[in-house]
């Protein structure tokens, strides 16, 4: 993969309803589960085949219990081009918990990968086909979305001429209106490709997300509440090796730019 994979987005849909138990009626609340992809240009696709989930929540029942359960859905299984869904959204499949609740414990199940490169399609190996999500103890109250960040950058590596696919998938919850952030980065009117583009918080303490430039110069970051954010773009990015942590505070940004979310034209980074 020559060290430049960085995460990539997919976007899964995943709307919660809220029922009844115990035949004590629960508010209800629809709560979309994003995957986001950020592209990479190096290869063509990027296909898994994804045959389950299964999750942990609990919550307190009208005698004051604390209750916890392991819920599977049925007939979830889906083939993804995770390439393919750089900005789109699609609805995977819904699941019922009650309101309010804490999502607790989520875990994928993936059957098999496979990576094209140039046309040609390779086997990538999986070291483990199930995906423990990192525990995030997620409270559920009202709409919103779960947010699955499929890192590909600590998830599929190249090494002796083997693919190996270690997915790393961290959640995060939004419960209000959120908003897209996208753009473009040129140098002297040259869309600039491959390049990394990282999100950051306003005060620039806390990376929320990373992005590669198409071949075309655009990103997608995904979508977000409204506030002001920083956008770092970062050139000669090297990806390290297997098993070594990425931190993109260790290089020094190309370009920066302030935003403000909702957007209201796209944003362009022109490097220097």
């Amino acid at each position: 993969m020559k060290k430049s994979i960085l995460w990539v987005s997919l976007t899964l849909l995943l709307f919660i309803l809220f029922g009844c138990i115990f035949n004590n009626p629960f508010q209800t609340a629809r709560v979309e589960v994003l995957l986001t992809d950020a592209p990479v240009t190096d290869i063509d696709r990027l296909t898994v085949d994804i045959t389950g989930l299964t999750y942990h929540y609990s919550y307190e029942n009208a005698f004051g219990d604390e209750i916890g359960i392991w819920a599977t859905p049925t007939n979830v299984a889906t083939t993804v081009d995770v390439l393919s869904l750089a900005g789109t959204e699609v609805n995977w499949l819904t699941i019922d918990v009650p309101v309010p609740s804490t999502i607790t414990q989520l875990r994928l199940f993936v059957d098999a990968a496979t990576v094209t490169v140039n046309g040609q399609d390779y086997t990538v190996n999986l070291s483990n086909p199930v995906v423990k999500l990192p525990k995030a103890d997620i409270f559920i109250n009202e709409d919103g979305q779960l947010v699955l960040d499929f890192d590909v950058l600590r998830s599929l590596k190249y090494q002796n001429g083997n693919y190996r696919l270690t997915p790393v998938i961290l959640p995060t919850f939004k419960n209000a209106d959120v908003y897209p952030i996208y753009g473009i980065v040129t140098q002297n009117s040259t869309p600039v490709k491959n390049a990394v583009v990282a999100l950051f918080d306003s005060n620039d303490s806390t990376t929320l997300r990373l992005s590669l430039t198409r071949s075309d110069g655009t990103f997608y970051l995904g979508k977000w509440h409204e506030g002001d954010y920083l956008i770092k773009v970062y050139t000669d990015v090297q990806i390290p090796e297997d098993d070594q942590e990425f931190d993109i505070s260790s290089y020094t940004e190309a370009a920066s730019k302030t935003i403000s979310v909702p957007l209201e034209e796209s944003i362009s980074i022109q490097l220097p």
